[in-house]
């Protein structure tokens, strides 16, 4: 085996798991859409019964209002169902983005210190891969079936889920990338403008220095020009000394 198929198990069995949990959560969706068709049913049935004591035009009423009641909640359903399939899609999305990036760096490393400690590892770790796929395997087979038997329809469940959850997952990959992209610009440019305080700030200490040396360079210079200046009076009072002497 190989590290390219042990990666793709691995993306195989997070895949499994995507489509089970995208299976679950049309089992909410189809359950509260057929439970508001019910009781819709049910309230009708119920406001029909009592046609003698009530009019045509309040039995109308009732059952509208009950029906907008009922497509609140349908639509409140949809609402959730459709935010927990963006978050399965986020985890799909960043689970496989993650194997691949450890399958790579795995690869890199085992060639760089020519250990050949992967194909050991593959066949230590493929047994166990393998039941791990058949668990993941039956679970979804079971989540298909819970599908259908809430929708109380003869719907292609796996192949609805699916594509559901490739959907999510391409929506999440291109978020992701967005993401990405912006990070990888803020970096650049507090990079860039780090880069430039750093290059002022060392200008501005220049600067000073250079000024600075001017300042002590003409200190000096003063100061030895002062003490000519003492020395050659005090020389001319020695001679004036003499002199009167």
């Amino acid at each position: 085996m190989s590290q390219k198929n042990l990666s793709t198990v691995a993306t195989d069995v997070i895949a499994t798991y995507g489509i089970t949990a995208t299976n679950v959560i049309n089992t909410y969706r189809f359950g509260g859409e057929r439970v508001a068709g019910f009781v819709d049913q049910r309230f009708a049935a119920a406001v029909n019964r009592g046609a003698a004591a009530l009019r045509k035009d309040l039995r109308s009423n009732l059952i509208d209002s009950q029906q907008r009641i009922s497509s609140y909640c349908v639509k409140g359903v949809h609402y959730g169902t459709d935010q927990a399939e963006t978050v399965v899609g986020v985890a799909v999305d960043l689970a496989t983005k993650g194997v691949s990036l450890v399958a790579a760096n795995a690869v890199r490393i085992d060639r760089a210190t020519n250990l050949n400690a992967l194909d050991r590892l593959n066949r230590v770790a493929m047994p166990a891969a393998d039941l791990v796929v058949k668990v993941a395997e039956r679970i979804e087979v079971g989540s298909s079936e819970l599908v259908k038997r809430v929708s109380g329809k003869a719907i292609p469940a796996k192949a609805l889920a699916t594509l559901k959850l490739k959907a999510a997952t391409s929506k999440a990959s291109a978020s992701r990338k967005r993401v990405t992209k912006a990070v990888t610009r803020k970096a650049s440019t507090i990079v860039a403008e780090t880069a430039t305080e750093a290059s002022n700030a060392a200008r501005r200490v220049s600067r000073k220095i250079q000024t600075t040396g001017k300042q002590a360079v003409s200190a000096v210079a003063n100061t030895a020009t002062g003490t000519s200046n003492v020395a050659r009076r005090v020389a001319r009072k020695a001679k004036a000394a003499a002199k009167a002497a």
